[in-house]
């Protein structure tokens, strides 16, 4: 007990974490503390000093203010604590201000016990709880740490949760759903597919009111969870399966690391080529990775390669382009197929304007509200609420926005309004694939490409020949009625040297061509085959 000594004291009150905080630790129960303590021993409180969430591994501002504060005024010699651990759960930091407050005669009292930094034998005893403190610090860590290596091996993410995610519960316990930012997220992946710039694809999320900076797409472009993975350091960055529902498939989002960076993820610019519309869509057989593309200068020849170890794969980017052109002459649509076909688009695009609709309406939902808040702040501005600047800046940030979205409303319209136009332009497309696709400029012969074979296609250098991963379902049954009238041409001319093959039949009957496509479609997918059926 300390008598006969000036009194004046400051109080120091802290908590590291809100749990702390939240059970039993609060700044309100240390204070009280203290002041009941400095009232029984005659001290005159002069200050108060510390706060919420300060670290107790490194001296904080507060802790510095208060040192400084008491360099000043050498009338204060006492800090009053609740308890000793308050200053640092780390024995050596602990120790350290403990020394910075000796230098300058202050002594520390741990209200609950009445030591101080008086004596030896009390100074001893507080450093012993700091080193106490510290050793329970060690162990709450390594008991949250394994906690956590738990919950993340069991493929329950740990941590804040990436936008595009709501989640429920706890712990192992913690569950993951796709919001609506979840499904533009997708969008924005699915663009990256198709070619779209990261700046393209930032332009088009504006509209539907989700605004990134090129560094936070990136990040989102290149985090593995979005496909359904886990990545922690915790777990030394190894890849693992998560619980949560993926937005993109894994494979597309190793598609759109190679797009973004050749292997690594790291974003770097890249100037496509038009003679290389194969690149990331072409993988070499041996050993199923994406072929690289170069040029030899002094021939000025352009090849794909494979870059793998032992692997010599190395062709002509000519004889690849020809190859690939004859083999999408493979899907072409026969003649008497054309009005079916046309039947089926029409369906098809009838079922994807009920898609178009629901995001039109989101767009003018967007929309409304934009109006609604530049109708207000006009409201505002001629009563005088806001000021000119602020009203010229918020205008124009409102029509910019508005603008945008009218722009991309228009596109639906167009869409949703010229079915029968973009029946007619699917039609002559798939009549035509091969030329099509070899005449087409860079970004809509990757789009074509990526439209055919969705996860790309392998080169067979023993085969000398391209097979394929997955086809589109559409086309699949395309090429398996062509393969069927090739056939059954080959068979004709067996039988009768005169007749005329199916597939140039002007007088097929719909009806039969019809059934014939539904009994074909039930067929198991083959591997795909040249024929020489094409459209007149």
């Amino acid at each position: 007990m300390i008598k006969n000594e000036t009194k004046n004291c400051v109080i120091w009150t802290r908590v590291s974490t809100k749990y702390q905080e939240d059970n039993g630790g609060s700044l309100h129960y240390q204070k009280d503390c203290c002041e009941k303590y400095a009232n029984s021993e005659g001290f005159n409180i002069v200050n108060y000093f510390g706060g919420s969430h300060e670290s107790a591994k490194t001296p904080g501002k507060f802790i510095k203010e208060m040192i400084k504060y008491l360099k000043k005024d050498r009338s204060i010699k006492y800090v009053i604590v609740s308890q000793i651990d308050r200053f640092s759960r780390n024995a050596g930091q602990g120790i350290t201000m403990f020394t910075d407050l000796l230098d300058i005669d202050v002594v520390i009292i741990e209200a609950t016990s009445g030591l101080s930094t008086k004596d030896h034998f009390s100074l001893f005893m507080l450093q012993t709880k700091l080193c106490m403190a510290q050793l329970d610090n060690s162990q709450r860590t390594d008991k949250f740490t394994r906690g956590r290596i738990s919950c993340l091996q069991s493929g329950v993410y740990c941590g804040a949760v990436p936008i595009g995610y709501d989640y429920q519960g706890k712990s192992v316990n913690r569950t993951f759903s796709i919001n609506e930012d979840g499904k533009l997220i997708k969008k924005a992946f699915q663009w990256k597919l198709q070619g779209l710039a990261n700046n393209q694809i930032i332009e088009k999320l504006k509209p539907y009111g989700l605004r990134f900076s090129k560094q936070r797409l990136h990040k989102i472009l290149t985090n593995p969870f979005y496909a359904g993975k886990i990545k922690h350091r915790m777990l030394n960055f190894e890849i693992i399966d998560g619980n949560q529902l993926p937005i993109i498939s894994y494979q597309d989002f190793l598609k759109v690391q190679e797009i973004l960076s050749g292997r690594t993820g790291v974003y770097k610019h890249k100037k496509e080529t038009p003679q290389f519309p194969l690149k990331r869509h072409l993988y070499c057989h041996i050993d199923q990775t994406p072929m690289t593309a170069y040029t030899v200068k002094r021939k000025g020849i352009d090849y794909y390669k494979c870059n793998c170890v032992g692997c010599k794969t190395n062709v002509s980017a000519k004889k690849l382009h020809y190859k690939y052109a004859e083999l999408l002459d493979g899907y072409d649509i026969p003649q008497p197929l054309v009005e079916v076909t046309r039947d089926i688009i029409i369906k098809k695009l009838g079922e994807n304007q009920t898609q178009q609709i629901q995001t039109a309406n989101v767009l003018k939902k967007q929309k409304s509200e934009k109006e609604n808040k530049l109708k207000t702040c006009k409201i505002r501005y001629g009563m005088g609420e806001i000021d000119d600047e602020i009203y010229t800046m918020t205008i124009e940030a409102l029509q910019s926005d508005i603008d945008k979205i009218t722009l991309e409303l228009s596109k639906y319209s167009k869409d949703l309004s010229n079915l029968e136009n973009r029946v007619n332009d699917i039609l002559i497309m798939c009549c035509h694939l091969g030329s099509t696709w070899k005449n087409a400029d860079l970004l809509t012969a990757q789009k074509l490409q990526n439209l055919i074979f969705p996860k790309g296609i392998y080169w067979d250098k023993e085969l000398d020949g391209y097979r394929t991963i997955e086809e589109n379902e559409g086309l699949a049954v395309i090429r398996k009625i062509t393969e069927s009238y090739e056939k059954e041409n080959e068979e004709s001319l067996k039988k009768n040297s005169s007749s005329v093959p199916l597939c140039a039949r002007r007088d097929s009957n719909p009806h039969v061509v019809r059934h014939q496509i539904l009994s074909l479609a039930r067929l198991p997918l083959r591997h795909v085959r040249l024929c020489d059926c094409k459209v007149t």
